[in-house]
C-alpha cells in the first residue's frame, strides 16, 4: 500500500518498552496496593515468592503466557476485524527480544483497539481484580506480571486514542503502533 495515504502512529520497540513501564507500573502498583490493603502485604509477598520460587515453573508460565498473549491479539483481530487466520502473522523480533502478533490487513480502528486491549485485560487486569476479591496470592502475582507485560499494548492504545472510530488502521510491521489510513476503505 502507498505510504502517502498513511499517517504513522508508531514508535520503536525500545521506546515502547520504556513508555510501557510508565503506563503499566502504576497500574501494577495500584493492584498490589489494593491487594495488600485487603489481604495484607505479607500475603502479597507470599504470592510473588511462590510465583518466582521455582525458576523452571516461572519460565514455563511466563513463556506460555507470552505465547497466549500474542495468540489473544491475533484471534481477537480475526474475530473483531473479521479477518482470516492467514491475515495474522506471529513472530519474534530478535533485536529487541519481543514476540509479536501482526495483522497484515487493515482493520477498523475499534477492532484494532479491542485486539490491542484483550491480552492485558484477560491476563492482567481480570486476574488481578479476581485475586483482590478472593485473596489468591499467586493470582495477584500472575495478574501484575501480565499487566506489566501488556504495557506496550497500553502505549499503542494511548497512541491511537484520538483516532476516529471510522478510520482504518494498518498494523505497523516492525514497530509498536500502526498506520492510520487516510483514504476510505470498504467496510
Amino acid at each position: 500500500m502507498n505510504t502517502s495515504n498513511k499517517t504513522d502512529l508508531s514508535i520503536s520497540m525500545n521506546q515502547a518498552s520504556l513508555y510501557s513501564l510508565v503506563i503499566a507500573l502504576p497500574i501494577a502498583f495500584m493492584f498490589g496496593w489494593f491487594y495488600s490493603t485487603r489481604w495484607g502485604f505479607d500475603q502479597l509477598m507470599f504470592g510473588f515468592d511462590s510465583f518466582f520460587a521455582n525458576l523452571f515453573l516461572f519460565l514455563l508460565t511466563f513463556i506460555i503466557g507470552i505465547i497466549l498473549h500474542e495468540l489473544i491479539h491475533g484471534f481477537t483481530w480475526m474475530l473483531a476485524g473479521r479477518k482470516p487466520f492467514n491475515a495474522i502473522k506471529f513472530g519474534f523480533q530478535l533485536k529487541t527480544l519481543t514476540p509479536y502478533a501482526h495483522c497484515k490487513e487493515p482493520l477498523k480502528v475499534n477492532a484494532y483497539r479491542i485486539g490491542a486491549l484483550m491480552p492485558g485485560l484477560l491476563m492482567g487486569i481480570v486476574p488481578s481484580i479476581l485475586a483482590i476479591l478472593i485473596g489468591n496470592s499467586w493470582l495477584i502475582a500472575f495478574g501484575i506480571v501480565f499487566t506489566i507485560a501488556a504495557g506496550g499494548d497500553f502505549v499503542i492504545l494511548w497512541l491511537i486514542r484520538n483516532v476516529s472510530k471510522n478510520k482504518f488502521v494498518e498494523d505497523h510491521p516492525s514497530q509498536a503502533g500502526c498506520y492510520i489510513i487516510e483514504d476510505n476503505l470498504p467496510a
